[in-house]
């Protein structure tokens, strides 16, 4: 059994040599992809001098109390021939092109129209104009490789004129779970049967984290089924999941397939709660994380590793956010031998408190939790106020 740092480590290390693969995309059909090559803008932003409110344009250092209207200029429409002239107002709305010329845009509700006058009634400090090229200018980067993008990204690289980007494939995933006391069919349930959640729970997080699943499939407790199982799934995956199988029971057979499918295992028992047979496995830039059977164990360990090897081969970082939080009630443990993940919930205190939980075999708990906060080995006791590491991956963060 290793320290969680150290799997974490190992994970890190053999991953480092796999290469994502790419494809260009149209930039409105690239979010959830991660970019490959930084994003430089073709455009100034803004691309021309514009009002950043409605109001009336004035002339530069022409400082009158009445000026005479001359035009007016909605957001759209060609700028305006020529220069704003002294003693001279043009009406522009929010986003319209400021005239050359003009140095300041006085707001609406700060002056009166009388006539074809305009009567300031009072200036501001701000000139209320966003200058050409004030947030980017053509060439600048505006996104790094490895970003992934979200709607907020695919909106600036569509402000700056970006129609393609070269981005990550979703990895491919396949996901085998293990177990003859698992069913699909809640007709097939008896005595000692159990509904197959580890299916559906892990192909839809890695949906939801942008993975191709290729594969799902339910796999008996039987040596040549397992190996053959295995095999199927790496030529047609980059990652392979399997859950149950990997402990010491009379029926786990996922730990002797695996060398037999010419994978290399790194490590097959973690120090970690939950989620203590975790096996780690790769061949040739392929991944194999043999996950707990217990689902909570499952859904943690596939955030913690799996993660980890798809946001590399995706071309992107580790999506899982880590927060530094208060914790709001004494937390204690019989025992520091293992690091532990402890579901949680944030308060309306901003503090982090209880979820009832009745161990890694029950997923229930976990719908009520916001994510996990983290015990290192070693500690047997977190008291209330202290801060701990927080890792947001359960229902608030979805």
């Amino acid at each position: 059994m290793i320290p969680l740092d150290r799997a974490i480590a190992i994970v890190e290390k053999q991953i480092e040599g796999f290469r994502p693969r790419g494809e260009w995309l149209p930039v409105r059909r690239a979010q959830g992809r991660a970019l490959l090559a930084p994003a430089r803008s073709r455009l100034d932003l803004p691309p021309f001098d514009k009002s950043a409110m409605d109001g009336y344009a004035l002339a530069a250092g022409d400082v009158r109390d009445r000026y005479r209207l001359v035009r007016t200029l909605a957001a759209g429409e060609a700028p305006l021939r020529g220069r704003v002239e002294p003693g001279t107002a043009v009406k522009v709305m929010t986003g319209a092109a400021v005239p050359a010329g003009a140095g300041v845009v006085i707001p609406i509700e700060r002056t009166r129209l009388e006539g074809d006058e305009v009567v300031v009634l009072s200036r501001g400090q701000d000139p209320n104009i966003c200058s050409h090229g004030e947030d980017v200018r053509r060439g600048d980067k505006v996104l790094e490789a490895g970003t992934t993008l979200g709607p907020l990204e695919v909106a600036v690289l569509v402000s700056c004129g970006l129609e393609r980007v070269r981005v990550g494939r979703r990895p491919r995933i396949a996901i085998l779970a293990t177990g003859d006391e698992i069913v699909d069919d809640p007709a097939r349930l008896a005595a000692g049967r159990i509904m197959n959640s580890n299916g559906p729970l892990l192909a839809g997080l890695a949906r939801q984290y942008g993975l191709d699943v290729v594969l799902e499939r339910r796999v008996g407790d039987d040596a040549r089924r397992t190996l053959a199982a295995i095999k199927t799934a790496l030529a047609g995956a980059d990652i392979v999941v399997i859950t149950g199988g990997v402990s010491v029971g009379d029926h786990d057979y996922v730990g002797a397939a695996l060398p037999r499918a010419g994978l290399k295992v790194h490590f097959n028992k973690v120090a970690v709660k939950p989620g203590r047979p975790m096996t780690f496995a790769t061949r040739k830039g392929k991944a194999v994380f043999g996950l707990p059977g217990n689902p909570a164990s499952a859904f943690l360990m596939f955030h913690v590793f799996v993660l980890r090897a798809a946001a590399r081969l995706g071309g992107g970082a580790w999506p899982v956010r880590e927060f530094v939080m208060a914790l709001g009630f004494d937390y204690k443990r019989r025992s520091g031998e293992r690091s532990e993940f402890v579901p949680c919930r944030i308060a309306p205190n901003g503090r982090l408190e209880k979820v009832e939980f009745h161990g890694s075999a029950h997923l229930s708990a976990l719908t009520q939790a916001d994510g996990f906060f983290f015990v290192p080995a070693g500690c047997v006791m977190v008291g209330l106020g202290q801060n701990v590491l927080f890792l947001p991956v359960a229902r608030a963060w979805r």
